[in-house]
């Protein structure tokens, strides 16, 4: 019987325990996704789809003013402004991207919110990039690295997060 279970046993570097251990890390990652996505998206979905329930361009010229007048926040944020991207469909979003400089201190990330609250879209979108951060961090991604960031504000907004290989 104990040949059998030495049979069927595979070394620690076999394939099945490489299987299993990429099993898990996915596994693992699913759950933070979800985690953040509740996280991220959550607290802030609501008032997004409220600012996009009127289908305007007013609105997109909004955002895009705002981003544009406050792009020394985001620079101080951690993260670079790598673009923006308008959808004038039915309804209209905003797409932004951002690339990840560095991690700030939480004190200031709560000056830069409160220096941004007169500003919806500026602080939602911190906020969302805060919120990135912090996943990056929860999780484990061997010898990858947090990238970028892109942010859809519309009446379905999104936060999408992109990795790369660290070094490269």
């Amino acid at each position: 019987m104990s040949e059998e279970k030495n049979q069927n046993t595979e070394p620690e570097g076999s394939a099945g325990s490489l299987l299993d251990k990429a099993k898990n890390a996915v596994s693992s990652v699913s759950e933070k996704i979800v985690e953040m996505k509740d996280d991220v998206i959550g607290d802030e979905q609501k008032a997004i789809m409220d600012e996009f329930k009127e289908s305007s361009i007013g609105k997109v010229k909004q955002v895009m003013e705002e981003i544009n007048n406050s792009l020394g926040l985001i620079t101080r944020s951690g993260y670079e402004f790598k673009g923006i991207n308008v959808s004038l469909g039915l309804p209209p979003s905003v797409s932004t991207s951002f690339h990840y400089k560095k991690d700030i201190p939480d004190d200031e990330k709560t000056a830069l919110l409160e220096e941004a609250k007169e500003k919806k879209f500026v602080s939602m979108t911190l906020k969302c990039l805060f919120k990135a951060g912090d996943f990056y961090h929860s999780i484990k991604l061997g010898d990858y690295t947090l990238d970028g960031v892109s942010i859809t504000l519309g009446l379905t907004p999104g936060v999408s997060v992109g990795f790369k290989k660290k070094g490269s």
